[in-house]
């Protein structure tokens, strides 16, 4: 006579909850790896260090690559400080329910990392990015096959987060906004975006590559144009999070030498 199997019945899972971090948190997340992702989070770290805030990065993907493009050396701790005027980054590494501490358990404090205003996290290209409640949700992406893997990760985006979709790479912004259109009827929910593409350039790579800040770069061409745009994201973080305080202007660049369109263009 056979064995009788006994089969377990699935127990009901806890309700999830809608809950704000303890600390005010912008994620920028990618169901799709070499969208920009860590470049875009770490430019954004540095525009809200330069406002005077305390910035916390949490690099959550296993290569820690913001720590690179943040100049941090492999010898230095794991909770390494960078100092922009009377701001500041502190970047660590941290990934899953660690992060979650950081973020919602315990806080900054009680890990002993500090205190900060805001806290931006670099997340792997994995799906559960957009899951977290209550942040500020910027979602890079460059094709078709990207917006598909975005709208599989937005899908699990709860309602109390806002969604900014970014488009990295040349496009027609009329197309740019065809598209958000369809993103946000696949979602069935409202989202933001912003409207000029986000410039892929050589140099902005190279300085990243080099772990130089890209706000130390002469502010001309495709290079001014990613600036641009991420110092309106991090504007609107600002206007998100500090509500009535005035958007600090960002130091002016050091005296570069002439600049000729077209010839000194780096793509």
């Amino acid at each position: 006579m056979p064995p009788r199997p006994i089969r377990s019945s699935r127990i009901a899972e806890e309700p999830q909850g809608e809950f704000d971090p303890l600390t005010p948190a912008v994620v920028v997340a990618s169901y799709k790896g070499g969208v920009g992702k860590t470049a875009i989070a770490v430019a954004i770290a540095e525009r809200l260090a330069w406002t005077g805030l305390r910035v916390l990065v949490l690099t959550c993907d296993s290569q820690e690559d913001a720590r690179a493009r943040l100049g941090v050396q492999p010898s230095e701790p794991q909770a390494a400080e960078r100092i922009y005027g009377i701001g500041s980054i502190m970047v660590v590494g941290l990934r899953g329910s660690k992060a979650i501490d950081v973020l919602y358990r315990l806080g900054t404090e009680r890990l002993g990392l500090g205190t900060f205003d805001v806290v931006v996290l670099d997340t792997p290209p994995e799906v559960q990015g957009g899951s977290l409640p209550g942040v500020f949700l910027i979602t890079p992406l460059d094709g078709v096959d990207a917006a598909r893997n975005l709208i599989t990760m937005l899908r699990r985006t709860p309602s109390n987060t806002e969604i900014l979709l970014v488009r990295v790479g040349r496009t027609d912004p009329d197309e740019w906004a065809q598209n958000v259109e369809g993103i946000q009827v696949a979602l069935g929910r409202n989202v933001t975006y912003l409207s000029e593409p986000l410039a892929r350039t050589k140099r902005i790579k190279e300085a990243h590559d080099e772990g130089q800040s890209v706000w130390t770069l002469r502010r001309t061409g495709s290079t001014l144009e990613f600036l641009s745009g991420i110092n309106t994201l991090a504007q609107s973080i600002w206007m998100r999070f500090f509500p009535g305080r005035g958007w600090p202007a960002m130091p002016a660049a050091t005296a570069p030498a002439r600049y000729v369109r077209g010839w000194d263009d780096e793509d």
